[in-house]
């Protein structure tokens, strides 16, 4: 075990290939995320009142092979055995979650970035000006999102691609019951929380200076 554990610390072309792969798939139709993504619906008179909101649809796949990949490290045989596979099969796995790991970043700097962009560049004021930040913050979080969906979405095809029929049963179950546990778990999203109108202004006015 401990061989392998070490070996995960290197990228494989594997992973490389993959990562090309993904960034050719950005907006293809593999995964319908906006059909999953719940409404968060605002109260009249009211500020919204979010102050954690929960995992988006495109964040819940590399939420759950992320604690694939602490399971393994932690129990091996535990989940070599719920998962059916051979040992060897299990160090592959965990080698391309490692990788994969590793190699994308969530750029949450570029997200920010992008949102004081906005903020500098505005002809509005007050919470016209704000909203206009967060907008963009808002949008660039999501792309991010969505290419990191896409990226594990491949690297979750060539897991799956590598198994025998009942390791691919056994696997799948797996994939199905730990995304519904995620959903329910209140597991929360990282980032600026743009719902909430009073900490959404704090955020900008800190990362990108006062209001006029």
């Amino acid at each position: 075990m401990i061989y392998w554990l070490i070996n995960s610390l290197f990228l494989s072309s594997l992973l490389l290939s993959t990562f090309a792969l993904a960034q050719q798939q950005i907006g293809d139709n593999g995964i319908d995320l906006n059909s999953t993504k719940e409404t968060i619906q605002q109260q009249t008179g009211r500020e919204l009142k979010v102050l954690a909101p929960t995992l988006t649809a495109e964040e819940i796949d590399p939420a759950v092979l992320n604690r694939l990949l602490q399971e393994i490290a932690r129990e091996p045989e535990t989940i070599k055995t719920r998962l059916a596979v051979s040992d060897s099969k299990l160090q592959d796995i965990f080698i391309t979650l490692s990788n994969a790991r590793t190699f994308i970043n969530t750029n949450e700097m570029a997200n920010i970035r992008v949102m004081c962009q906005a903020w500098d560049r505005s002809t509005l004021a007050d919470e016209d000006r704000i909203r206009e930040a967060l907008n963009a913050y808002e949008k660039r979080d999501g792309f991010t999102k969505r290419f990191i969906a896409n990226f594990y979405g491949i690297v979750l095809s060539d897991i799956q691609y590598g198994l025998s029929e009942q390791g691919l049963l056994s696997f799948n179950n797996y994939m199905d019951d730990r995304r519904r546990r995620m959903a329910s778990a209140g597991s929360v999203t990282t980032g600026i929380t743009t719902q909430n109108a009073r900490s959404g202004a704090e955020a900008v006015t800190f990362h990108c200076g006062p209001a006029r």
